[in-house]
């Protein structure tokens, strides 16, 4: 069967020969001309953060905050739904909504099985949702014309290098488990990747056997690492006084004295009452102490609640009054059980906020409102909504996948998506038997 040729514009594609014709007459008049942020790094890389050591210290505070940990990896989750799906469109008359058929073809499979994608996408995501920015490692194969392999970097191990001259580009990525140490360039302590660069590239072959790519949620006036929407709360404080309130309560039950009552006691009490010689000293200290455990038994334990107590007065004949007996003061706790709760709870709801999970898809009730979890019906349409507010985030983070297709010289109609959670799989028993939905982007 002969094979159709794809013509887009001054582009073709051969499906046979599996190779992009493209007319150089269309190309760039100039190249795009860059312009270098004031860097003062006396290093070949760009410091992240003043100490180098932001994604450290941003890992650090999350994971002493529960909140925001589960948050992340609520949109982690949403994100990812059920993993990625490689399809082509297919027209459908009767209902006119494109069907999507997955893909068959042996070299998408056998990408996707050897790379466990999947499982490395969730790395990227997780880069991508805590920092922003992630990085991939392509590895070619011989020809250099195609890629092979994929890793995902962990971010908080990368750095990127400083646009220097003449290119004014970042020509290297470089990966190290040391920073803290402030790494040589020794192997094992320290590897160096080429970043992709167009340049390199001939539509062809490739001119590295290797290269690192970059995915990142952009953020304005940043040049080598953009930043989380979410990390205002850490650059606010927010986050810090969520962290602080634990450690507070910590140390309050650690060091406070838990009196409940201060028991007063007439100085000459046990001269009258064991009188000597009755009684000797020996004998009166063993009195006191037999009464106080006495005491003690009575005001502790809780079937002691609701008891009576009654004292004896002592009449001064000298001074024609009574002289008090023992009483029994009840100490006002000023510390609360509570203290610190409220600006927790205040650090909480911003921190939600900021990261843009509603608060019952966590198990937390609204933030400022009553406690509780949510109904069944709020969780659901807050799934939903998160779920659409994830399109420009998973576009972003499918874009490297169309650059494998294409690089690899792929079918050029194939897509790619991710396959969303069905929340309402009941919901042919619900009452109303609606079939409305509001996601798009269901595999069929």
């Amino acid at each position: 069967m002969k094979q159709q040729i794809i013509m887009y514009n001054d582009v073709a594609f051969l499906p046979g020969a599996k190779a992009i014709v493209s007319n150089k007459a269309n190309a760039d008049a100039v190249k795009v001309q860059p312009v270098v942020p004031a860097d003062f790094a006396s290093s070949e890389y760009s410091p992240w953060g003043d100490d180098n050591l932001f994604p450290q210290n941003v890992l650090k505070d999350l994971e002493m905050n529960s909140i925001a940990l589960r948050a992340l990896e609520k949109r982690k989750t949403v994100h990812f739904g059920r993993g990625i799906i490689a399809y082509r469109e297919q027209a459908n008359l009767s209902t006119g909504i494109p069907d999507r058929i997955p893909v068959e073809d042996p070299e998408v499979l056998d990408f996707f099985r050897i790379n466990r994608l999947n499982l490395q996408w969730v790395d990227l995501i997780g880069s991508l949702e805590i920092f922003a920015n992630g990085w991939i490692e392509f590895i070619l194969n011989k020809g250099k014309d195609q890629i092979n392999k994929i890793f995902v970097k962990d971010p908080s191990y990368c750095r990127m290098g400083r646009m220097v001259e003449p290119s004014f580009r970042i020509q290297n990525l470089y990966y190290s488990a040391q920073w803290e140490m402030n790494p040589s360039k020794d192997p094992g302590k320290m590897a160096i990747i080429p970043m992709f660069n167009p340049d390199s590239y001939d539509g062809t072959r490739y001119k590295d056997p290797s290269f690192a790519y970059p995915v990142f949620y952009r953020s304005f006036n940043k040049s080598y690492y953009h930043v989380a929407v979410w990390n205002g709360i850490r650059a606010g404080g927010w986050m810090d006084i969520a962290n602080k309130v634990p450690k507070l309560k910590q140390a309050i039950m650690a060091n406070q004295m838990t009196i409940k009552y201060h028991i007063e006691i007439p100085d000459d009490y046990f001269l009258q009452r064991y009188p000597s010689p009755d009684f000797t000293k020996a004998q009166r200290e063993e009195m006191k102490k037999n009464l106080l455990e006495e005491m003690n038994s009575f005001l502790s334990n809780v079937e002691n609640s609701g008891k009576s107590f009654s004292t004896f007065t002592f009449f001064n004949k000298f001074k024609n009054e009574y002289v008090s007996g023992w009483k029994i003061n009840v100490i006002d706790n000023k510390l609360k059980d509570d203290a610190y709760l409220p600006d927790s709870q205040a650090a909480n709801s911003e921190i939600l906020f900021a990261i843009g999970v509603d608060p019952c898809l966590i198990g937390a009730g609204i933030p400022g409102g009553a406690m509780g979890a949510g109904s069944g019906s709020d969780k659901r349409e807050a799934f939903w909504m998160l779920n659409a507010e994830m399109g420009v985030y998973r576009q972003i983070s499918l874009e490297p996948l169309y650059f494998i297709r294409d690089f690899n010289k792929w079918d050029p109609l194939i897509r790619f998506d991710y396959v969303t959670v069905d929340t309402s799989q009941t919901q042919d028993q619900h009452p109303t038997k609606t079939t409305k939905r509001i996601d798009q982007n269901q595999a069929q």
